[in-house]
């Protein structure tokens, strides 16, 4: 990704102060943000409020009375929904001159949602919430907040509050930073009515939204590598809506409804066509979630794609195409919450079966990512890969889950726990690139080396990212992969004994993980500083707010692991028809500091250390690979070409004019669409 001196015209930020009116403005958020997500700790692990005294109970009594005007509010979920989706142009038309105004506005927004976000849990907690918006787009549209929404709607939050603040100072170096912020919060927007979709109509809505406002963050920079990326993002993406929509359509047809309501027994009588509908809901949420062979388009779009939004694609987007198949899975393949029936009973059949496929899917998915991650000197593309090799993990977690039915729990708490931690992690590693690529303009990390010097505080952050993604103790990986680590086990013992050869490959692959990651950090933070970088300054504080409150996430859950899996995690898993005996038995109390998983991660450290020595000895990590191996075979094989050749004529035409079009337009063409559904 190469910038010209012009591009650098626009960075304002070298005129600034070093603390201006934006960055006291969010420093200040910052501190409230903390106190108001404390609260919500303390009220979600129930703490008894005579123990608390001071600043802790004022802000605990605060955030108790605003919940409780708010749960009067049954639209929230709408509510939330809209904040971005309009708010994003009109704070797109209003400060398109003002740049300060625009993203403390992008900001408040952000924080606005988030504040709201937190205020569903009492109403959750409750039962899962729902509403309904009747007759629009025929069938209506449907909102659902459960426990397992609930973790993923927060999540979201969070990490699109972070990228915000970060976004300030890297999108300096970009031209059309309007664009990009308008882009970002429709891209929200649909990100959250994906989640709190209530029915198979309103998620495939909001999803479609959300693929096609992120293809302008992924073609933002009108680069022709940029372009490329885009036309790959967005085919794929298209091809996954039409896979959705025709899933949907079949299930219409033959059981009568799209809403989110467990009915395996009427699925499980469909015949053949099940295996189909399964199929269709298979490829098209796993084109979002990056699921070999269908991840062709994300390692071409983090390398072009300006890093807030690499943070955002790689750290939430492929999270719903795997939340996606969750909903799916627990809606219609599973029978209801307290209907417990044995493994054997014929319900789970498709259940088993298709289990048994996703599980083997993950695997792979883990072990190509991986091994195509150790080849890669860029590191934005390292990253991507290793955005499928880690979404692998989640889907096997998801296999699991079907695969074993009743005693699936396992798998299903892995999959939503590693969802959250991964989600924490890559973010935060994708905005180290950033932040590296800000001063030196360099992503090549052989070209690197002794960044330490010049960025401490990235170095440290880095470090404790690259230690949660690697599972080491004490750091948010290592809870939720000993989870899935269990599952697959749990898979071969309650299931296939073959599935004892998945376990051995999983072991692999986190050694393989360490190794990537220990080449990351030393070739860019460790050894000599080049000459060239001897005088370049140090870093943004707008940057290392964003980059700390996720690593401080990150090694608060690797501290205190079962926090997040008794409030949280365990409640969701007895929202399904999962034995309550097994969630007792297995989840309940769970010792993640046992001798037996720390044992098994020192193995794991020791084996990837190894393959770092092998690798660099025998120049192992620049193996020139046959063409079939490359991630964009199959497009440059066929899609690819049909796809540049019908975007050379109309498809390329259009989408410049687009690009290149003012705000106004982006404006008045969502809040028509927005004027149009709500009539």
């Amino acid at each position: 990704m190469k910038h010209t001196n012009k591009q650098y015209k626009y960075t304002e930020f070298k005129k600034k102060k070093k603390l201006d009116a934006f960055c006291i403005n969010c420093i200040i958020l910052y501190i409230i943000l903390g106190l108001l997500f404390s609260a919500f700790l303390f009220f979600s692990a129930n703490v008894d409020k005579s123990t608390l005294s001071g600043v802790a109970l004022f802000a605990v009594n605060i955030a108790e009375s605003i919940s409780s005007y708010l749960n009067n509010f049954k639209s929230l979920p709408l509510i939330i929904v809209l904040i971005p989706l309009v708010g994003g142009p009109i704070e797109m038309y209003f400060f398109r001159r003002r740049e300060n105004s625009r993203d403390m506005a992008v900001v408040y927004t952000t924080v606005l949602t988030f504040f709201l976000i937190l205020a569903l849990f009492p109403q959750v907690m409750e039962g899962t919430m729902r509403f309904e918006i009747p007759r629009m787009l025929g069938l209506g549209l449907n909102f659902k907040v459960d426990l397992m929404g609930f973790i993923m709607a927060m999540v979201s939050s969070i990490i699109w509050v972070l990228v915000s603040m970060y976004a300030h100072d890297y999108m300096s170096i970009e031209k059309h930073r309007n664009r990009f912020f308008l882009q970002m919060s429709i891209t929200y927007g649909g990100v959250l009515g994906t989640i709190m979709a209530g029915d198979l109509i309103t998620m495939f809505l909001f999803f479609e939204i959300m693929t096609f406002a992120s293809y302008f963050l992924v073609a933002h920079n009108q680069s022709k590598e940029s372009l490329i990326a885009g036309d790959s993002y967005i085919y794929m993406g298209v091809a996954g809506g039409l896979a959705l929509l025709l899933g949907i359509i079949l299930l219409y047809v033959h059981a009568g409804t799209v809403a989110f309501v467990p009915m395996a027994t009427k699925v499980s009588s469909l015949g053949n066509v099940k295996y189909l509908i399964a199929t269709l809901f298979l490829i098209g949420f796993g084109i979002k979630a990056g699921m070999l062979p269908l991840h062709i388009w994300l390692p071409r779009a983090h390398p072009v794609a300006p890093t807030p939004a690499s943070a955002l694609l790689s750290g939430l987007m492929i999270k719903i195409g795997a939340f996606g198949m969750l909903r799916v899975l627990t809606s219609f393949f599973m029978p209801a919450k307290g209907a417990f029936l044995p493994y054997d009973d014929p319900i789970w059949d498709l259940s088993n079966v298709l289990g048994a496929v996703i599980i083997w899917i993950g695997i792979i998915t883990m072990a190509a990512g991986v091994f195509m991650a150790l080849q890669q000197s860029n590191m934005k593309k390292m990253l991507a890969y290793h955005s499928i090799s880690q979404m692998g993990y989640i889907i096997m977690g998801i296999g699991v889950a079907a695969y074993l039915g009743p005693k699936g729990a396992m798998g299903f708490s892995g999959a939503i726990y590693h969802m959250v931690n991964h989600a924490l992690f890559k973010s935060l590693l994708f905005m180290v690139a950033g932040v590296i690529y800000l001063k030196t303009h360099e992503m090549d990390m052989y070209k690197l080396g002794g960044m330490w010097r010049k960025f401490p505080f990235t170095a440290l952050v880095c470090l404790i990212a690259a230690l949660g993604i690697t599972g080491m103790p004490l750091f948010n990986g290592f809870a939720s992969k000993s989870i899935l680590h269990h599952a697959i086990v749990e898979a071969y013992e309650y299931g296939h004994p073959s599935f004892r050869y998945a376990e051995m490959i999983f072991t692999l692959i986190s050694a393989g993980t360490v190794t990537s990651f220990i080449k990351l950090f030393g070739f860019v933070f460790l050894g000599k500083l080049p000459e060239k970088y001897k005088d370049i300054k140090g870093e943004k504080i707008m940057m290392n707010l964003g980059m700390g409150g996720l690593a401080l996430l990150v090694t608060l859950i690797g501290v205190f692991p079962n926090f997040i899996m008794n409030q949280f995690i365990i409640p969701a898993t007895r929202g399904f028809a999962y034995s309550e005996d097994f969630i007792e038995h297995y989840l309940v109390g769970m010792n993640f500091f046992n001798s037996h998983d720390l044992m098994t991660m020192v193995y794991i450290f020791a084996i990837g250390i190894a393959i770092f020595y092998l690798g660099i000895r025998y120049h192992l990590f620049h193996l020139h690979l046959p063409r079939w191996m490359d991630g964009d075979f199959t497009l440059n094989k066929g899609i690819r070409k049909k796809s540049l050749a019908m975007s050379n004529t109309f498809i390329h035409g259009m989408e410049t004019t687009i690009i290149k079009s003012d705000v106004v337009i982006y404006a008045i063409v969502l809040l028509g669409i927005i004027i149009y559904l709500v009539s």
